[in-house]
Order: structure tokens, then sequence, then C-alpha cells
């Protein structure tokens, strides 16, 4: 029988060699994967200290164990292992069914010649008879947009009609505009809190239980809409919101947790707090690894877009950085921390504060109301001080670092970004064509296939903001040199007709896939709360149908404003980041 440390081992290496576990992935905790399996602390030690010698992992005092770069002797031996396990059964399975020893060779010429051929490239005139969809075959019509205005208790509700089953799907939104700019960190922290902390009638793990007994969930998050329509001012609503569902009948009980919770919760509980400041630090410090693309990008556009910057400083760097001085710092913290989550949560949670966004069947109407109207009352209307927060709306500062980030990973997050409306260029619906070109062709090819990136994106909304990012890339300088180069590309850009509406229908698909009942409501109030028309979604889609290459061209202008912005961010190793130290603005660690 193999030891149990050994199987460890085995399975690490196994997953490393598939790629389940890649460069900077963090090891279960030896506390926890010991609980898991049942079996002792020090067994899982032996494991990661086994793995550390052979160089394929690091421990990190404090912080856990991480995986290092692939070991290319490691994944050899691991292949030629499976191959001769592989032909050991197949030699095996041959002997059983009696195959002599010709019959067995020549299984393995013909399978030989199988793969050459299927490795052959195919004539361009075998390829063109291959049927494919066609432009034409795609309906010009949108998905239908599910949005009826009506006031339930006197309260906004956005209803969307749509067959779900006998489910109800709430959300309650909470406008955050009027909530003071050093105080969105608390709001991010305030929705880490809210549902996990005890209530004046529950524990945490009893509400959590009663929740999932009669419901399909409570969750909380914030939102923002940018206005499709006001862009160039940078208007947006940001909005906190608590999601839940449940069957009809259950509405009730539905809406009695999420008052719970809302006007209920311990938000003076120190121990809790702390708890939860301390997951909460760390799941955002391990998001730095193993998603940085996103938080690089989204620290660049919070340069110059309000919209960016309240999100970075409510689930970002800037928020992470709040987060990290209140847990470290708990007590010389705690009693400001408490002061600002219960005067934010006064002062949002009121009942002319909110709105509501509903999904179900013209059946399930009724039982929303019904439920919502018998708790609505508990909620406090403003008081004169709230009133006033509300009629100062927030100011958002911005201001360009073009930061690096130094981690303790051996990769790179690399994002470029820019606002190309800023630059005097319009939005296009050819615009989400390159995305799917860019994916597919030029950044992959260079960043992904010659650069040894993990991963490559690009981004372009209708506010203007774009983006080029990689993940987990081994370069740096050389990435910017191709971000550089993607205007060039585009200015010469020439596919054939066949290649064109392969783009088209990529991004026709990326944009009609199927929708649940839940999607169809989320879609429609997205739609609403960003001020976009029926008419403009038409738009978009009309011209993604009917663009050539001409129009794929025109977008090099666009990109040049996107690039021209200089707006960068990087999060990466100390070595890359000093090595282009002149590229950067600002140089810090984070940690």
């Amino acid at each position: 029988m193999i030891p149990i440390y050994e199987q460890i081992v085995n399975q690490v290496k196994q997953n490393i060699v598939d790629g389940k576990l890649k460069e900077g992935d963090a090891l279960p905790s030896v506390r926890g994967l010991s609980k898991d399996l049942k079996i002792s602390a020090l067994t899982v030690k032996k494991a990661y200290d086994i793995l550390e010698a052979d160089g394929l992992c690091r421990t990190v005092q404090g912080k856990g164990s991480f995986v290092l770069g692939v070991n290319p002797g490691l994944v050899h031996e691991q292949r030629v292992v499976e191959i001769q396990k592989d032909l050991e059964k197949v030699l095996d399975k041959a002997k059983s069914y009696d195959l002599s020893k010709e019959e067995i060779n020549a299984l393995v010429k013909a399978t030989k010649e199988l793969e050459e051929y299927q490795e052959e490239e195919s004539a361009p005139e075998d390829l063109a008879k291959i049927p494919v969809l066609r432009r034409e075959d795609i309906s010009p019509e949108i998905a239908p947009v599910y949005n009826t205005e009506m006031e339930i208790d006197s309260v906004k509700t956005i209803y969307h009609n749509v067959e779900t089953n006998g489910i109800g799907y709430v959300t309650l939104m909470f406008d955050l505009s009027a909530v003071k700019e050093e105080d969105l960190p608390y709001v991010g922290i305030l929705q880490s809190v809210l549902g996990i902390i005890d209530t004046e009638n529950y524990e945490y793990g009893e509400l959590f239980n009663e929740i999932n007994i009669h419901t399909g969930g409570i969750g909380t998050s914030l939102e923002l809409y940018a206005d499709a329509q006001k862009v160039k001012e940078k208007e947006f609503k940001a909005t906190f919101e608590m999601k839940g569902k449940s069957l009809y009948p259950k509405m009730d009980v539905l809406f009695s947790m999420m008052w719970e919770i809302l006007t209920c919760s311990k938000l003076d509980d120190e121990k809790r707090l702390k708890e939860i400041l301390a997951m909460l630090k760390s799941r955002l410090s391990m998001s730095f690894l193993s998603s940085g693309h996103t938080t690089a990008a989204l620290r660049a556009l919070s340069y110059t877009s309000p919209l960016a910057k309240f999100k970075d400083d409510t689930d970002g760097i800037g928020f992470y950085e709040v987060v990290k001085e209140i847990e470290e710092n708990f007590d010389d913290h705690k009693e400001e921390l408490i002061c600002r989550l219960k005067a934010i949560s006064k002062q949002i949670f009121c009942a002319d504060n909110m709105m509501v966004s509903y999904t179900s069947a013209k059946e399930g109407l009724a039982y929303m109301e019904n439920a919502f109207a018998a708790v609505s009352k508990q909620l406090n209307d403003a008081d004169a001080v709230q009133t006033e927060a509300k009629e100062n709306r927030c100011i958002i500062h911005c201001k360009k670092r073009n930061e690096g980030f130094k981690t303790s990973s051996k990769v790179q997050y690399v994002a470029r970004v820019g606002n190309f409306i800023d630059g005097g260029e319009e939005y296009t619906g050819a615009l989400q064509i390159l995305k799917v070109i860019l994916s597919y062709d030029y950044l992959w090819q260079n960043v992904r296939v010659k650069g040894g990136a993990y991963g490559c994106m690009s981004n372009f909304n209708r506010i203007g903001e774009g983006y080029l990012i990689s993940y987990r890339d081994p370069n740096l300088e050389k990435t910017m040199e191709i971000y550089e180069g993607v205007v060039d590309y585009l200015e010469n850009f020439n596919v054939d007709d066949r290649d064109m509406n392969k783009f088209i229908i990529g991004t026709i698909s990326n944009i009609d896939r199927p929708m649940n009942p839940a999607a169809k409501g989320s879609r429609s109030m997205n739609l609403y709360m960003s001020n976009v028309t029926e008419e403009m979604i038409c738009r978009e889609r009309e011209q993604i149908l009917s663009a050539d290459q001409k129009d794929i061209r025109a977008l090099a202008k666009i990109l040049k404003a996107v690039l021209d912005a200089d707006q960068i961010c990087v999060i990466g190793s100390e070595e890359k980041i000093e090595e282009q130290k002149e590229m950067f603005m600002e140089i810090r660690t984070l940690s």
C-alpha cells in the first residue's frame, strides 16, 4: 500500500503535469488538507517538504505553499510513465484477444498512419467544401427586454415577466450615490459582512441554515451601471444589492430573512468582524495571484474613470490596502470601523433609497407584493441628515499613477488601457468583433503562442473603456511592444470572406448565449439601469452583422486612442518590474 504522503505528492505532481495546478497557485493549507483527509498535519507537512525539495513548490511563512514553474524533467518523466502503463494495458488486452504479433504490428502501423493523416494540413479547396453558417443565416432580431415599471408599497419596482417554473427572483437595490468617497472601502466591508455575522435573532450559522432550508439562497453585491446616454459626463449609478430567490409560497420567508440581515445584523461583534477581515484580506491577496489581469485592468482604468475608481475602492487594490491596514491593526481601528459600518447601514438602508427588481411569471407577482408589504415598513425613513447627504452626490477623484506592483509571483499581469471616447472616437458594434479577432489571432499568436503567456484578453465597451491584458505572462516589455503593434496590425488587416464570417459568427455566439429566467431578468435590469435602449442594441447588432474588413481596419484609430492614453498597470515579479522601472510612475509592493 502506498503511504498517504506519497499519494499526496503523486497527486500534486499529476495536477501540475495536467495543468490543473499552475505556477503561483496556492496549495491547500496543511491544516485544511489534514482536516479534509482526516490525517495528521505532519503527514501533509512531509508531503509538502518532498514537493519543495523536488523544486515543485515553495512555502512562504504565514502565507502558505505555492506551485513553482513546471519542471520539464518531471513532465517528461510522468508522460513516459503514463505511456508505459498505457502500452502495458494495450498489450495485455491484445494478448487476451489472442491477437498475433503481426496483427498487433498492423494495428500500430494503422494508428500511426491515422495520426499522420490527422496532422496533415487540409487543402484550401477541401476546406471550402465544408458547409458553414453564413451571416445571412443569423437573425437580426435582438433578445426581448422584459421591463415593466410599477410601484409596490410606494417603492419603485421593475418587474420582469418571465416564465420561471414557480421561482421568484428578487433584487433589493440601494442607491450609493450619497456615500462619501472616503467611506467607499467601508461599503465594501459592509457588503462582505452582511449575511455571515450574527443577527439579533440568529447566530450566523443558524441564519445560513434557515435561509437554505426555505429559499434558494441570499447574497449581496455592489453593482455599477454606466449611463450609456451620458458617456462624456462619465455618469454612473452605484448600488448595494441583495439578491434572493425562492418558490412563490416562500416569498414571505425570503423577505423576512432579507430584512433580518439588513436591519438586525450585529455590526458591533468585534470578534466576528476580525475573523471576516482576515478572510477578506486572504481572499483579496490570493486573487492578485490567480486573477491579477482583471485587477490590473481595473486599477489602470481607475486613473481616469470614476466608475473604475469606485470599483477599485470597494473590491480592488485600493480596497485591499484599507482592509489590510484595519486587519493588521484591528484594535486601533475597531471603534471607527464599527461606527462607520453602522452609519453607512443607516444611511443607505432606507425605504426611500430603495428600488426593487423582480423576475417571475405573472402569477408570482401577487406573492411578492404581499410578502414585500409585510416587511417594507421595517426600514427606517431617511432623517434630515440622510436627506442632506443624498442631495450631495459622491465625487470621485482620479489620478494617473501608472503603477507596477511587485509580488512573490514569477509571472506578470500586464494591462494597457485607455478611453477612446475621451480621445475623440465613438463606440461601434465592430469593436465586439475586434475582441474575437484579437483573442484568436493577433494577441493569441504573439502574447500566448510566441510569448508564452497563459492567456490574453481585450475589451471595448459603450462608455469608451478599452484594454489589452495578459494573463500569467513571463514577459513585460515584450508584451507592451506587442500592444503597440496592434494599430499597425489593424491598418493592414486582411482576411478572406470565410474567416471574416467566422469572426462575426463567433461574436454573435458570445452575444446570443442561452439565458435561464434569472439571466433574462438580470439582463433586462442591467439595460434599464444603464439607459441602454432597444434601438441602441439593434444598431450594435446591425453593425456587427454588416461589418467587413474595411470596418475592422477603421478601428485602428480607436486602438490608437486607447494606446495614446498611456495608462498602464502591471502586477508581477520584483525582478521584471525593477528591470523596467522607467516604465512606471510608481512602484509598490503588493503583499
